[in-house]
């Protein structure tokens, strides 16, 4: 991995001598900890990782760029194999990016890139290899492209995903529309269609929300029945001075059946919407493969959810609480309460430091239907250190 960085740098030097590229470099290192107790059993569980992050833009001409990202990490303290290549080095992005002197309105994207929806993360927020066509109108702006997640060329199935997203600016009204697609060979099909806006009443007020659908086709060799789903969110937020409080409102439905289940899943989620940091992703320590973010939208399927949360600021100190329950019938629906007491503090500039405390209160839903178990509060207290350039 050594030799092809210093034969990426060698290369870089080369251009920039022989054709006057222009660099700019961006990045993050970021340590973080954490210790949580396990949401169904009375066990606690220590971590810290530490992850670099690099992004290079070559800029060859007004209508030619490309990027190239590393990313090393996330490892962690202690583990014997973190200083291992194969474990930690990640490319994030190889991509071109450039504007035909013959469709000079528009942009191509090409290669290995970051694509976030438009709806909080909600459908999906990953790095994938594809081509994005992003064509400038008058008035709105409009990207569609394909991503190929998996290719039956070099493995056992193909896994495609077409996006196509506009969005308009209309003074203080923000309005928004999505169409996705996605498809897994000889397994299912699924369709997602959003709508969203955003409005601001006055400086410091803002409120507005989105509305997705999911419409999803199971091969009949495989079972042959079909599924669907929506979620909606709401927010409004009031800002003034070093003071803001957002209140979210989410709701996702829920049923169980032979021929069809009711419930919403995104391809690749990595939602970030009602600011809980135990539950849901939250802002210091979001890793849902080591944490019990049981809430990250998808993961309770069939039993749906509906979730009140808040979210107040003030300077550096910070404060969520959410209440979380059930949508399906036949269940108890309180599945918990939970409370968040952080700080966000800028040591320097360009240096950030997070620190939280998260109780989650678990309702009535296991006691129910979990008997066998021993139902405690459960917690979680992170760190986070990040530096930017």
């Amino acid at each position: 991995m050594k030799k092809i960085l210093l034969l990426l740098v060698f290369n870089f030097v080369i251009l920039t001598v022989v054709f006057g590229t222009s660099f700019s470099w961006k990045g993050e290192i970021r340590t973080r900890s954490t210790n949580y107790k396990e949401l169904y059993f009375d066990n606690s569980y220590s971590f810290i990782d530490s992850r670099v992050r690099l992004y290079t833009t070559a800029t060859f001409s007004e209508n030619l760029k490309a990027v190239v990202g590393f990313e090393i990490g996330d490892f962690e303290w202690g583990n014997d194999d973190h200083n291992a290549d194969y474990e930690n080095v990640e490319t994030k992005n190889a991509y071109l990016e450039f504007t035909p002197d013959m469709m000079d309105m528009l942009t191509f994207r090409v290669g290995l890139q970051t694509y976030i929806d438009q709806f909080g993360s909600a459908v999906f927020d990953e790095d994938a290899a594809g081509i994005m066509i992003m064509p400038e109108f008058e008035g709105f702006k409009m990207n569609a492209g394909l991503f190929v997640l998996q290719d039956d060329d070099v493995g056992y199935d193909s896994h495609t995903f077409a996006v196509a997203d506009m969005s308009k600016e209309m003074g203080a009204l923000s309005l928004k529309g999505s169409f996705y697609y996605d498809t897994v060979r000889d397994s299912y099909s699924s369709i997602y269609l959003g709508a969203g806006a955003d409005y601001m009443i006055n400086d410091d007020i803002k409120t507005g929300g989105h509305f997705l659908y999911m419409s999803q086709k199971i091969d009949p060799d495989v079972g042959d029945y079909d599924s669907k789903g929506y979620f909606a969110y709401l927010y409004g937020k009031y800002t003034v001075d070093k003071f803001d409080a957002k209140l979210n409102f989410g709701y996702i439905p829920g049923e169980k059946n032979l021929s069809d289940d009711v419930y919403f899943r995104g391809v690749e989620p990595y939602p970030y919407l009602y600011g809980l940091e135990y539950f849901f992703k939250g802002e210091v320590y979001d890793d849902n493969n080591i944490q019990n973010n049981y809430g990250s939208i998808g993961w309770m399927g069939f039993l749906g959810s509906m979730v009140i949360s808040a979210n107040i600021n003030y300077d550096f100190l910070f404060l969520n609480a959410g209440l979380v329950r059930i949508t399906a019938e036949h269940y108890e629906k309180s599945l918990g309460t939970e409370i968040d007491f952080g700080i966000d503090y800028d040591l320097t500039e360009k240096l950030n430091f997070k620190a939280v405390y998260a109780l989650f209160m678990l309702g009535d839903f296991y006691e129910t239907h979990t008997p066998f178990i021993e139902h405690d509060s459960v917690h979680e207290l992170s760190t986070q250190l990040i530096y930017k350039f």
